[in-house]
């Protein structure tokens, strides 16, 4: 089972881990980093005495002087650095200087008395013929061994410490006012949505402060827009199929059940009428087949390169006579042009264009295809134009299905076929324009 978490908690767990890798970050750097720096620190200190005390010594074995722990008193009067103590002894061992921190000035007494089992580390000091002068043992505080650094360094990870309590605090609470009102709108923005899944289609979106969830229900209206528009097309389109359905099958049932009667006679012309209405009920389902095919999204074109002009004249010989039925006639470039599209889709939009243009164009008239192409004579574009004119109240729904004029519902076409149309030329991903003035203009683009 897959764990699920509110935007809050999410954001919570965020703020928290945050803290949480920040003072692992910043706990490391004081405890690695900073130990480095003071070790450094304190061995170039330690470097340093070393070798103040071994110049000083030499200093003293060069000068031969008859009491040679006055003169120790005298040249460790002033030690740099500050040492906890320092033991110097002869080459036999006995000690001719002692200092401790607390107790600057003892001398040789104070220092029999201590002995040599604190200081561990001797150091030796030779003399100009190569023997050993001096020995000596000294040792140098670390930074947090003294205790003044050592308070500082416990005050400065208490306050560390309370830092990030106060602002892990701070950061909790300004966090859950800041999210706790974005998850008031999300909680919204979700019951307006499950509202719509429901089949709600007059669900308002209040104005968000946050911009994604703006865009979230902008998109959400268009949504509701769009499939409120669908829902009433699919109505639509399942009320005109039936009434278009129920016509021509109306019309066999009654002529049969004459037939069967004896009412009419099965002659020749009863027969044609018969066949009549079957081939407008086929025409019908076979378009409806097609678009449904069309418009499904696994759809895809068989796109071949071929020629434009060679599909032309053949859709020219083809209408020649049902052109010639009203006094039409249809002219075509002459140039050469190419396409890249589905050979016998782009036949078959291009057939129902001319269809609608011959069955509802001005008679005694020309109907002009003309096209443009590019360097490589591939067509740009392509255009049908015949005189007559399209309502202006319905040129906005001339491609919707089962869509029909006032003029056409009385002709025998389905009011599928620029919807097919437009859903050959929307696979292809062309575009396609009806234009309608002083003649009727259908443009395809092949962008």
């Amino acid at each position: 089972m897959h764990m699920r978490f509110s935007l809050t908690k999410l954001n919570l767990l965020l703020v928290i881990a945050s803290f949480l890798l920040f003072m692992v970050l910043l706990a490391g750097l004081l405890a690695f980093g900073l130990d480095g720096l003071m070790e450094s620190w304190h061995e170039q200190e330690l470097t340093s005495l070393n070798r103040y005390i071994t110049t000083r010594l030499e200093e003293v074995g060069q000068s031969n002087g008859p009491d040679t722990e006055e003169t120790l008193q005298q040249a460790f009067e002033g030690l740099p650095y500050s040492p906890t103590y320092l033991t110097i002894t002869d080459a036999l061992g006995r000690v001719l200087y002692t200092y401790r921190t607390a107790e600057r000035g003892m001398g040789r007494a104070r220092g029999l008395q201590m002995g040599l089992s604190e200081p561990e580390h001797w150091q030796t000091v030779l003399a100009s013929d190569g023997s050993v002068a001096f020995r000596y043992s000294t040792h140098l505080p670390s930074f947090a061994e003294m205790e003044g650094n050592g308070y500082f360094l416990s005050a400065a990870w208490q306050v560390l410490l309370i830092s990030f309590l106060v602002a892990f605090l701070s950061a909790v609470v300004l966090a859950f006012f800041v999210l706790y009102p974005l998850k008031r709108q999300s909680e919204t923005l979700a019951s307006a949505l499950k509202r719509i899944a429901n089949g709600e289609r007059n669900v308002s979106f209040s104005k968000q402060k946050v911009l994604e969830f703006e865009t979230i229900a902008d998109a959400s209206l268009v949504l509701q827009h769009t499939l409120s528009k669908e829902e009433r097309l699919r109505s639509q389109w399942t009320a005109d199929i039936a009434h278009d359905l129920r016509t021509p099958v109306t019309v066999l049932k009654g002529q049969l059940e004459a037939i069967a009667d004896g009412v009419f006679t099965a002659d020749r012309k009863r027969l044609d009428l018969l066949l009549g209405e079957t081939a407008r009920l086929e025409n019908l389902i076979q378009s409806l087949s097609l678009l449904t095919r069309l418009e499904s999204p696994d759809f895809k074109v068989d796109a071949t390169r071929f020629s434009l002009s060679d599909l032309l004249a053949q859709l020219q010989a083809r209408f020649e006579a049902e052109a010639a039925k009203r006094g039409m006639c249809l002219g075509i470039p002459s140039t050469q042009a190419f396409v890249v599209a589905d050979s016998m889709l782009l036949t078959r939009a291009l057939d129902n264009l001319l269809s609608n243009a011959i069955r509802y164009g001005k008679a005694d008239s020309t109907i002009a295809i003309t096209f443009e192409t590019d360097e490589q004579d591939q067509a740009t574009w392509l255009c049908i134009e015949n005189e007559g004119t399209i309502d202006h109240a319905f040129l906005p729904h001339v491609f919707d299905r089962l869509s029909r004029s006032e003029h056409s519902r009385s002709t025998q076409g389905s009011g599928l076929g620029l919807s097919i149309v437009k859903a050959i030329v929307e696979t292809h991903h062309w575009t396609i324009q009806a234009e309608s003035n002083q003649t009727t203009r259908f443009i395809i683009r092949f962008t």
